[in-house]
């Protein structure tokens, strides 16, 4: 049996075998990073432009297994889509998901992507219909201005996307394995939440006014120092150029949070860290979930506990360590 359906402009065509044997299947992915836009404007033809980073905290998992009627823990507006295409192309969906671990919504770890890809590829898997993540990215309407997220389901690592051309998903441009050895120092602000729905739509399709010079600058410093940096594995270039790229990027958001970070005492940690070392920090997508690159987990250890002694009063930040994640989702089967 086969579907054939045309989205963002393009036709594709799914190959379907119904799986006759009973199996549980779980599936997992990875967080992302969103390290920044180095484009915003279609000066050159092309839209946006990001970095992303895969990471191994904050995972999203979910199981998948046969059932009499169809059964869900999962909010409605991540199944309903997948449920219509299979009701559209007459596919049963007399299956049990069950949401086992998801990353706290709006704080900048992308949890709406991983849980749509894990969600439509669990389910595309254990019906055994054929479908790339492309496809299951168009199903949800995924990629509306970052490709970093699909890719980072798909791949994991350190993932540059070829900017956006008008009904087509963000194609990948750079894609390499993150040193496994450098750490990521997460900092999370439980207090607030960052901006989602109609208010990043409207931030987005309005005029964002910055200088010709510091929107060059983000190209040429995502170019000629953070991607030439991940390829050597060159800690102290990366660290200053992350830095510097979340620096100029924060300008755009200025009138929606005065500094680089969501969080003001986020901002008072960086600031205080800022001349201790050579240090990577920035803000993911629109925070408040912020992040230090360090060279080891002893520098990550050391570094913690030095922000918790002098920040001993913030009790509404949390702390993890993290490591890239080099690969992309894990299906396994019980």
């Amino acid at each position: 049996m086969y579907i054939k359906g045309i989205k963002y402009g393009r036709e594709y065509t799914i190959s379907i075998t119904m799986n006759k044997t009973a199996k549980e299947l779980s599936i997992t992915s990875p967080s992302r990073l969103h390290l920044g836009f180095y484009g915003f404007d279609d000066s050159y033809g092309y839209k946006y432009g990001s970095m992303g980073l895969a990471i191994n905290a904050y995972k999203t998992s979910l199981s998948i297994k046969k059932s009499k009627i169809f059964s869900s823990n999962l909010p409605k507006k991540f199944t309903t889509p997948i449920l219509k295409y299979l009701k559209l192309k007459k596919v049963s969906s007399n299956f049990e998901i069950n949401l086992l671990s998801q990353p706290p919504s709006h704080i900048g770890l992308g949890s709406g992507s991983q849980l749509s890809l894990c969600l439509g590829k669990s389910i595309l898997t254990h019906l055994d219909i054929k479908a790339s993540i492309s496809d299951i990215a168009r199903i949800y309407d995924r990629g509306e201005r970052s490709g970093t997220g699909i890719r980072i389901f798909e791949r994991g690592g350190f993932v540059v996307d070829a900017c956006k051309k008008a009904n087509m998903l963000p194609e990948t441009m750079f894609n390499s394995k993150f040193p496994s050895k450098w750490k990521i120092i997460l900092i999370n602000d439980n207090q607030l939440k960052g901006a989602s729905g109609e208010k990043e739509v409207k931030f987005f399709n309005k005029n964002i006014k910055l200088s010709r010079q510091y929107k060059a600058e983000l190209s040429h410093i995502a170019l000629r120092g953070i991607l030439p940096s991940v390829i050597y594995k060159d800690f102290d270039n990366f660290s200053k150029n992350i830095s510097e790229f979340q620096r100029i990027t924060s300008l755009f958001y200025k009138d929606k949070q005065k500094g680089i970070f969501l969080s003001p005492d986020i901002s008072n940690i960086m600031e205080y860290i800022g001349n201790y070392d050579n240090l990577g920090m920035g803000q993911s997508s629109w925070g408040p979930m912020s992040y230090i690159f360090v060279e080891s987990s002893l520098h990550a250890k050391e570094l913690i506990s030095i922000i918790q002694n002098k920040f001993n009063v913030y009790n509404n930040l949390t702390f993890k360590i993290a490591s890239s994640w080099n690969s992309g989702y894990k299906i396994s089967y019980k």
